[in-house]
């Protein structure tokens, strides 16, 4: 209770020693001030002088120094021509790896990348050596399959039953 008394009391000293607030509005106006033209109105009228003496300049029958410096370092007609030339050779070469790649037949199997993982699914960690089985059969048995299923196609599509987008 004793600390609540003390800042009452030291917050009513603060309120009476604060200043009257003054607003500049009740006092008299200042006089009005002559403004002259400031530093863009100067920029302005040299930017539209310097243009009009750069449109004289350039009507001119000789070309003007920024023409000669635009096309001193513009490249020139057969650096594009060459580089266009190469950038043709190019795409006319992977056209054709690509016609040559699209125009093989498909692969005689189906390469099984990692038997173990495709017919385990269990863990691969703590097994025995030699514990997991030969999958030489099984692989043997796919491309086998596959095999059968390809000559069907072909023989199809000789007989014209079926028409295949390779041949």
């Amino acid at each position: 209770m004793f600390l609540a008394r003390r800042s009452v009391a030291s917050t009513r000293l603060l309120l009476r020693n604060q200043q009257p607030r003054r607003l500049g509005s009740h006092a008299a106006h200042a006089e009005p001030v002559n403004e002259g033209v400031g530093r863009s109105f100067y920029v302005t009228i040299g930017s539209i002088a310097s243009g009009l003496v750069l449109y004289r300049l350039s009507q001119s029958d000789s070309p003007s120094w920024i023409t000669n410096l635009i096309e001193k370092w513009t490249p020139s007609e057969q650096l594009f021509e060459h580089r266009n030339a190469i950038h043709t050779v190019a795409m006319e070469k992977a056209a054709n790896d690509r016609h040559l790649f699209g125009s093989q037949g498909p692969r005689e199997f189906f390469d099984l990348k990692q038997q173990e993982v495709s017919f385990h699914p269990g863990p691969p960690y703590n097994n025995i050596a030699g514990g997991a089985p030969d999958l030489s059969h099984v692989r043997a048995h796919y491309e086998q399959e596959h095999k059968t299923k390809e000559e069907a196609r072909v023989l199809r599509a000789k007989d014209g039953k079926a028409v295949s987008l390779y041949d």
